[in-house]
């Protein structure tokens, strides 16, 4: 995954994460879980495009890619697996019990 992208989805998936606190959104909750599930999954492979100049004046572009950040996997999974409990344990248990606090 390309690391703009990467950076694309962090930034929606802490977004996601703030409004789904303040609103108390069942939606955008599900949809965060999402996210840093895609998030612990696409860490393993991230590739960042490069340009260099050779001797000879030619410009040479390519793709690295970087395989070392499969420690940042757990972080994202493990973020993931306590937004969707505070998903079932705030917003979706009291909806069983016929307290709604909001309606979205």
């Amino acid at each position: 995954m390309l690391e703009s992208i990467f950076i694309l989805l962090l930034v929606l998936a802490v977004l996601f994460l703030i409004i789904t606190v303040i609103w108390q959104s069942l939606a955008i909750g599900i949809i965060d879980v999402i996210l840093w599930i895609i998030l612990s999954i696409s860490v393993h492979q991230i590739e960042l495009p490069y340009q260099a100049i050779q001797n000879d004046n030619t410009i040479v572009t390519g793709v690295q890619t970087v395989e070392t950040l499969y420690m940042f996997s757990y972080f994202f999974m493990g973020i993931g697996i306590i937004v969707m409990i505070y998903v079932f344990v705030d917003i979706i248990f009291p909806m069983l019990q016929g307290r709604f606090s909001r309606m979205m």
